[in-house]
């Protein structure tokens, strides 16, 4: 599995906002795209702790991108501290030719669908950082810097370095927490704390 380094913040502001915060800062929009998961546990291996079952999910994804789409069965594995933040993670990823099938094949061995995320994505750049910011479930606001820049040659060195992409642009978020867990917060909305 290939280990990354990311972050994800919640902001604290609407996303005409954000944008135009953004936008003055010198953003400028690199992609928009839809990426729509349906996450799969297997009905035998449910916890109590949210991202332990996180962790034993298969999500089904799809990649909307300038009206083509793009299947993928992916796994996601993320190790966390004390505190709750990502300290390793890696994800493989599988092209799939048919969403409904893949589903039915799951079930038919065990698994059932535990939550659907729904993202609209707008990555937005410079010639130095880039972010992609997440509207999850038409709910939730977030910004994700992955330590790969997609659209130019930059790569983040640390975590820290990806913070100060967030400090460097006055950018407001809930809870001073750069490893929000979209997927965790899903399951507490839909199933309790």
């Amino acid at each position: 599995m290939n280990k990354e380094n990311e972050i994800t913040v919640e902001v604290d502001m609407d996303l005409n906002s954000l944008i135009k915060l953004l936008e003055e800062k010198g953003f400028i929009l690199r992609q928009e795209y839809d990426l729509n998961d349906i996450y799969l546990v297997n009905n035998n291996s449910k916890d109590e702790d949210y991202l332990s079952t996180l962790n034993r999910c298969v999500l089904i994804r799809n990649i909307l991108i300038n009206d083509e789409s793009r299947k993928l069965l992916t796994y996601k594995y993320k190790e966390y501290n004390d505190k709750k933040e990502i300290i390793n993670q890696s994800k493989i990823n599988i092209k799939i030719d048919d969403i409904d099938n893949t589903k039915l094949l799951f079930e038919s061995v065990g698994f059932e669908e535990l939550i659907r995320v729904n993202d609209h994505l707008y990555v937005y750049g410079t010639d130095k950082d880039e972010m992609a910011i997440q509207c999850v479930n038409n709910k939730h606001i977030y910004i994700e810097i992955e330590e790969k820049c997609g659209f130019n040659d930059r790569v983040y060195n640390s975590i820290d370095e990806m913070k100060n992409v967030i400090y460097e642009n006055n950018i407001p978020i809930k809870n001073n927490d750069f490893f929000v867990k979209k997927a965790e917060i899903e399951l507490k909305e839909k199933y309790g704390k």
